[in-house]
């Protein structure tokens, strides 16, 4: 019977993740993927007003909307996402999905009415960009173990790039071309990830092997039962029962609490981390600080974030701190960081700000996708990489609208700012929750043990979080 691996099947022996060699590829591939869809995402800005001019009836409300509609696609889409990379192989969906974010953006020459820009830029281009960065998260988790981490930080890298990059090439394509002429050059930019996407070449690691036995058993079952329904009299060995496709999508994952705790803190995490790159300028402004310079304080952020991606790596090192430690201390320190801002009056001040957030913020996602790959085994990467993204999708819906509406009836700019922090603070906490649930377990066996010295227990404490933390994801 015929069966389908996880991300393609090959014909060679299953390996252990290599560490590097051809991975280090696919992290470039990685970085020009993110580069080129959060480089754009977050440089339509720049398109506000001339898209204002050519649809002077349309409200600021709805001109947004085309931004957030595709920064929302990108992340919702990640399930879909997920399963197809599973099917059909991560490497070709890469490519098909530059391939259609290009034809997003180049379809935009053709709008008359602002609703085409929702289908084309927003819809079309937004699920194409998904296909791309969910699927290429993957693959670098599934090349990656002890430098994971480094590599994750070095493909989130390139949407800081992306971000410095784009704004001033858009601006420069507007001047030159007019709104359409520069959609359909951002499409052929865009168009880059389909090249880069060939770079992603398929590995069947040793985790696979579980997975395509555990799927040809859930076949064959499929099988009989068909044919016990149907009363058919099968011979040989040629019948194939057809795969549901979104059986790809392993929703058993929810069945692990350490899990869903982890996707409790996604949610909050994302729900406030737009917030400052919404409000902070016009913050800014109402305390009377210049238009430059507050838009400068947008670019700090930017340059920091940059720089929060790549310190990060450094973190990689730190052996006695999980991944998941790492990514909850930076959430409450984000969070933290947040609620102390209403006592930012000053141009100077509001510039740290900038600074201290930028780091933290550049430092979360990185980090986010290395806690992600810790807590579940290679084969169940894709879906969970798939339903942490379609959070913080949502997150990034439901947030700025909340935070909006607090701005509205206080006239505050700080309450905005302060629903964010404690949004941020207490989804970092609720991974900690995860070690009083694992040093209850390890207090209840120690009882019936005898430990030989202070430095065993404490070892037995270690040992004992990561076969609850990781282990039981693998189950």
């Amino acid at each position: 019977m015929k069966t389908m691996a996880v991300g393609k099947r090959t014909n060679r022996d299953p390996v252990d993740p290599p560490d590097g060699g051809w991975g280090w590829a696919v992290v470039l591939a990685g970085f020009m993927v993110l580069a080129c869809t959060f480089g754009v995402i977050r440089s339509l800005g720049v398109f506000f007003l001339p898209w204002r001019e050519q649809f002077p009836e349309a409200t600021a409300g709805e001109i947004a909307l085309v931004q957030s509609i595709l920064s929302a696609m990108t992340s919702l889409a990640a399930p879909v996402a997920s399963a197809l990379g599973r099917r059909f192989g991560f490497r070709p969906v890469i490519m098909a999905g530059g391939v259609i974010a290009a034809g997003g953006f180049s379809l935009s020459w053709f709008t008359t009415q602002l609703f085409h820009l929702y289908i084309t830029i927003g819809c079309i281009a937004g699920f194409g960009s998904s296909l791309c960065v969910t699927n290429v998260a993957t693959s670098v988790g599934r090349y990656f173990t002890t430098k994971r981490l480094r590599a994750n930080s070095l493909i989130t890298l390139g949407s800081g790039v992306g971000s410095l990059a784009f704004p001033p090439l858009c601006q420069f394509l507007l001047d030159e071309y007019g709104t359409r002429g520069a959609s359909v050059i951002v499409g052929g930019i865009v168009l880059n990830m389909a090249a880069f996407g060939a770079l992603v070449r398929p590995i069947f690691i040793a985790t696979d092997v579980k997975a395509d036995q555990a799927l040809l058993t859930h076949d064959q079952e499929q099988v009989q039962d068909s044919v016990n329904d149907v009363s058919v009299k099968i011979k040989g060995s040629n019948t194939c029962q057809p795969k549901r496709f979104f059986s790809t999508v392993d929703c058993t994952l929810f069945q692990n609490t350490s899990f869903v705790f982890y996707l409790v803190s996604i949610g909050m995490v994302s729900s406030s981390y737009l917030v400052s790159n919404i409000y902070l300028a016009p913050r800014a402004k109402s305390f009377g600080v210049e238009d430059y310079q507050a838009a400068s304080l947008l670019s700090i952020m930017g340059i920091t974030t940059i720089s929060g991606r790549v310190l990060v790596g450094v973190l990689s090192k730190w052996k006695k701190i999980h991944p998941l430690d790492q990514y909850a201390t930076v959430a409450t320190l984000l969070g933290l960081t947040m609620l102390f801002m209403p006592l930012a009056t000053s141009y100077g001040s509001m510039a740290t700000y900038s600074v201290v957030f930028g780091l933290f913020s550049g430092a979360i996602i990185p980090l986010m996708l290395t806690a992600t790959a810790e807590l579940v085994v290679a084969n169940r990467l894709p879906s969970a990489f798939g339903i942490t993204m379609f959070l913080q999708g949502a997150g990034g819906l439901v947030g700025p609208p909340v935070s909006g509406a607090l701005r509205d009836a206080t006239g505050s700019f700080d309450a905005t700012f302060l629903f964010g922090g404690a949004c941020a603070a207490v989804g970092g906490l609720v991974p900690f929750l995860l070690h009083m649930r694992v040093f209850s377990k390890h207090k209840t066996r120690s009882a019936m043990d005898t430990s030989s010295s202070n430095h065993s227990s404490e070892k037995g404490i270690q040992e004992s979080y990561v076969y609850v933390i990781i282990r039981e994801t693998s189950l």
